[in-house]
């Protein structure tokens, strides 16, 4: 009994089966000759359109092929046809112009000239021992011509007319500091030279040969400079000395020839800020004591704030 009830079941799957293998079979079919005709339309188009596409492809490598050749020959006739350039050597770097240096003019040599054929001059009289007081004067027309005068030891007196420059025309010997060299100066003034310090005055500078003295000359008279410039200058203290000296002259006043010293003092404020002052300073040309000095309040009254 159970032998034929599972043959049963075995004979009713394989008809089952037998049945779905024919539908399968059927609808395979239906779809291969429902859709043969569209898929062989479909492939036809495309290999239409693949041969059309591939020609048009190598027709426009053809065309591209012919532009590039005759680009190559056309530039290759342009590098033909244009002209070689020549060669550009590097141009020299410029070398560097040296400044050029100040040529005195042709009436300042002319002035230098004539200044050092007086001083010959002078020298030679003075050597002789026949010149008792030499004078040389600053002009007084602001021409720039100044006077010297020799007194000779017989009593005459010549006098020369000295165009202003640089050559002494006249020198002091000092054995404790040194020469005083006495030349014209601009602008009106007598130049004195001792050690480096310049000082310009306007009165006419009187010269002893003999005694190698030196003054100035004033209303009142002769004024006799026992104190030179550098001496005066050095023996100052540090709180009247400038730092930087911009002008020293020779003057008088009652009789007494002083320097008045002029210029800019540095010091510090409590040892560490730069501080600059102006400073001016009046020395006795006698004997070298200081008649006044002027200088800032603060540098008077909180000394000791300011280091030199």
């Amino acid at each position: 009994m159970i032998f034929h009830c599972g043959f049963d079941i075995l004979n009713i799957r394989y008809t089952y089966f037998r049945c779905y293998m024919r539908k399968s079979k059927i609808k395979r079919k239906i779809i291969k000759s429902s859709h043969a005709p569209f898929l062989l339309s479909v492939l036809v188009i495309s290999l239409i359109a693949g041969g059309v596409f591939l020609s048009q492809v190598s027709r426009s490598q053809s065309i591209l092929g012919e532009q590039t050749d005759n680009s190559g020959k056309n530039e290759h006739i342009e590098e033909q046809e244009k002209p070689q350039e020549p060669e550009q050597t590097e141009a020299p770097e410029p070398t560097e112009i040296p400044e050029p240096t100040e040529i005195p003019e042709p009436q300042e040599l002319e002035n230098e000239q004539e200044a050092e054929d007086v001083q010959r001059e002078v020298k030679k009289q003075v050597q002789d021992g026949t010149v008792e007081k030499v004078e040389v004067h600053p002009s007084s027309d602001r021409s720039n011509k100044g006077a010297i005068k020799l007194e000779q030891t017989d009593g005459t007196t010549t006098e020369k007319t000295v165009p202003a420059s640089q050559t002494s025309l006249i020198s002091v010997q000092n054995a404790q500091v040194g020469t005083v060299q006495v030349s014209v100066g601009k602008n009106g003034t007598v130049t004195l030279i001792n050690n480096g310090i310049t000082v310009q005055t306007n009165y006419p500078v009187v010269i002893d040969p003999k005694s190698q003295t030196i003054g100035i000359k004033t209303a009142t008279g002769i004024t006799l400079i026992s104190t030179l410039p550098s001496q005066a200058f050095n023996d100052l203290s540090p709180s009247d000395k400038p730092t930087v000296v911009q002008s020293t002259v020779l003057g008088e006043q009652n009789g007494q020839a002083y320097y008045d010293i002029s210029g800019m003092q540095k010091r510090k404020f409590v040892g560490l800020i730069p501080v600059n002052a102006a400073i001016e300073t009046k020395v006795d040309a006698q004997n070298g004591n200081v008649i006044s000095s002027n200088k800032p309040w603060y540098f008077n009254f909180l000394g000791f704030l300011y280091t030199i």
